[in-house]
């Protein structure tokens, strides 16, 4: 009798085995039908590359390359990727450091002898944390007027960063993305290698991990089996041109195997090791410790986490010159996605698609956090006191706390907003991805808001825009001038706004915000502060937005604006 009973058992084990295995494979046609918008005979498309348990289970293209020539995507078509290619640059870097060449930790003066009178030190590590203090440069660039057609070469990028590099104050204090860091990096691997950047990653990443279609467009190179770029406009599509950067060499066209190929070695190094691996999936250090793994948390790889529903999902996105990217992958459960298109827009959200129908029997399969939210209930009344315009003073961000319909929601922009479910009278949980916790002090001085996700909050404090300071705009026109950019802006008015204007792009309008304070409406004008002296009169502002901080331009006087033309 036992042995019958331990033959049932270990056939209801096997039969249960063989329907998990069973319902763990993924078909062909499921797959396709994840993107399927794609699968078309006259528009661009996407190329996809699954890597499962180290191997390639899936690489196909969709749609067409070339419109013109009716080339249809397969799985050599090369693809640009854009800001993913930076992951190749830290890797060469941990490279060197394994042979022992570098560490990360290292001052770049020590191994750019072009930067050795810069007055401060910036480690290789901050470099890659995007934590040195140099600002971003595209933003520079764009504020000091140049347009993104203009050459603009490594000799004024270099420039450009030694006029900043004297203004450098909040170095390891915040994450501000730049290029200008990266083409340091690339020069400093050139310089320690004694080769050509671009040399040394096909040598020592593309050629040993069997990326032979992957290439660096080094300015006009002619690169085979490669998707055009485009754009929507209504029901057609334009081709896009990509002016790629003069200051950095890493602009990679690839495929989706070669992408699979290395993700395998983010997974089981071949060419590095498993500490290097680690230290590139390590969480990036800022203020001298690690940041918190909270959704978006950058990594020194260059890429960031996602908790997806319960699962760890590493992330890479790129969107940019008609082309569009992303490398997803799911250390606990050896998966990586790679969706590559040319359409011009983001496609990230189907690269999600595709893993879930791989690690779905692992997914947290709760409904809306919302129904584990024990809520306190507030009358209209209690609501409305939240209500109001906030600023946010560490992200140079507007937003709008209103009612609508009994619920206080959490207004970012049209189309995109939160509800927030009360916890307490001041207390409440918003209805996102992750864990945002938002409290005010509506007894303040200034009603003020906190946003919490995880360890990192934001502090956004309650504005009139028509308070009586913004009324005197009379006495905030002049002329202002930027030593870190070699630029002038005006400041003037009109039908009763004031108006920045520089020759080289269109008027921008200023709204005020909290006191002094204005927000442009136009893209990296998001933040002008005055400064006044002890007398009232404006000095001067600071410029600020995401990838940039507190840029001075001084108001100018006959007797400066005389001295800044001697110069």
């Amino acid at each position: 009798m036992k042995k019958i009973y331990t033959a049932f058992l270990l056939l209801v084990m096997t039969i249960s085995f063989s329907q998990e295995t069973q319902k763990r494979q993924i078909t062909t046609d499921q797959i396709d039908a994840v993107f399927s918008q794609w699968n078309t005979k006259d528009k661009p498309g996407i190329a996809v590359g699954i890597l499962n348990n180290g191997k390639i289970v899936h690489a196909k293209g969709y749609g067409l390359a070339n419109l013109e020539h009716q080339v249809p995507i397969n799985q050599e078509t090369k693809f640009y990727i854009g800001d993913l290619a930076k992951e190749f640059t830290v890797y060469a870097l941990l490279l060197l450091e394994q042979r022992e060449l570098l560490s990360l930790q290292d001052d770049i003066r020590k191994h750019m002898p072009k930067l050795t009178s810069l007055p401060h030190s910036i480690s290789i590590q901050q470099l890659i944390n995007h934590t040195s203090g140099l600002n971003n440069d595209q933003i520079s660039k764009a504020l000091a007027g140049w347009k993104t057609e203009d050459v603009f070469t490594k000799e004024q990028a270099y420039k450009m960063i030694w006029s900043q590099s004297k203004f450098i104050s909040n170095r390891d204090a915040i994450q501000l993305p730049t290029d200008a860091g990266f083409m340091i990096l690339e020069d400093l691997i050139t310089n320690i290698s004694k080769m050509p950047y671009t040399n040394f990653v096909t040598k020592e990443i593309f050629k040993p991990l069997g990326m032979t279609n992957s290439v660096f467009d080094t300015q006009g190179t002619v690169i085979a089996n490669k998707a055009q770029g485009y754009f929507a406009q209504k029901d057609s599509f334009t081709n896009s041109t990509i002016n790629h950067r003069q200051t950095i060499v890493s602009n990679v066209y690839t495929t989706i195997r070669d992408m699979c190929f290395w993700a395998r070695e983010l997974e089981s190094p071949k060419v590095g090791t498993k500490r290097m691996i680690e230290k590139f999936d390590e969480l990036s250090i800022v203020n001298n410790k690690k940041v918190d793994e909270t959704n978006t948390a950058l990594y020194t790889g260059g890429h960031r986490f996602w908790n997806f529903r319960g699962v760890k999902k590493l992330y890479h996105v790129e969107v940019a010159g008609g082309y569009a990217s992303k490398l997803i992958r799911y250390p606990d459960y050896s998966l990586a996605v790679i969706v590559m298109g040319n359409d011009g827009a983001y496609n990230g959200y189907a690269a999600t698609g595709a893993s879930a129908l791989y690690i779905e029997d692992f997914l947290d399969q709760m409904n809306e956090e919302s129904t584990k939210i024990t809520s306190k209930k507030l009358s209209k009344k209690q609501l409305s006191a939240f209500e109001g315009d906030y600023w946010d003073i560490d992200n140079y961000t507007k937003r709008k706390i209103h009612v609508v319909n009994d619920t206080l929601r959490y207004y970012r922009g049209p189309g995109n907003e939160s509800s927030l479910v009360p916890i307490t009278n001041k207390s409440f949980k918003m209805i996102t991805r992750g864990d945002v916790m938002v409290n005010f002090d509506s007894n303040a001085v200034h009603k003020t808001m906190l946003v919490k996700v995880g360890d990192n909050t934001s502090h956004l404090i309650s504005y009139n825009k028509n308070a009586n300071w913004s009324k005197d705009l009379e006495s905030f026109t002049g002329n202002y001038y930027a030593a870190a950019l070699n630029t002038s802006y005006s400041l003037s008015i009109d039908q009763d706004k004031l108006i920045l204007t520089h020759p080289r792009f269109e008027p921008v309008q200023l709204d005020p915000t909290i006191t002094d304070l204005f927000t442009g409406n136009k893209r990296h004008f998001s933040s002008l502060a005055f400064k006044r002296n002890t007398n009232g009169t404006i000095q001067g502002f600071k410029m600020s937005a995401h990838g940039i901080t507190d840029i001075w331009f001084q108001k100018q006087t006959t007797t400066n604006e005389n001295l800044v033309k001697t110069k």
